[in-house]
């Protein structure tokens, strides 16, 4: 995803574990995000979900599956 985009969460790639991780945050499949930001090179994410920013690690960002809006 590019910066602006917006998109919606179809899957998570990991274990139960990282997937409680993700939804404690409000991102879980058919959630709604636009991407806000990314830092070159593998740095954090900055997405927005029900109007709160939530930064996010490289690695974690890369389990989430989003279906962009067209």
């Amino acid at each position: 995803m590019e910066p602006g985009q917006t998109g919606t969460v179809k899957a998570i790639d990991g274990g139960r574990g990282m997937a409680a991780r993700l939804q404690a945050l409000g991102l879980y499949p058919g959630q709604k995000l636009t991407m806000l930001s990314s830092v070159f090179l593998k740095g954090p994410v900055v997405v927005e979900i029900n109007r709160s920013q939530v930064a996010l690690g490289y690695g974690r960002a890369c389990r989430i599956y989003v279906e962009l809006k067209k």
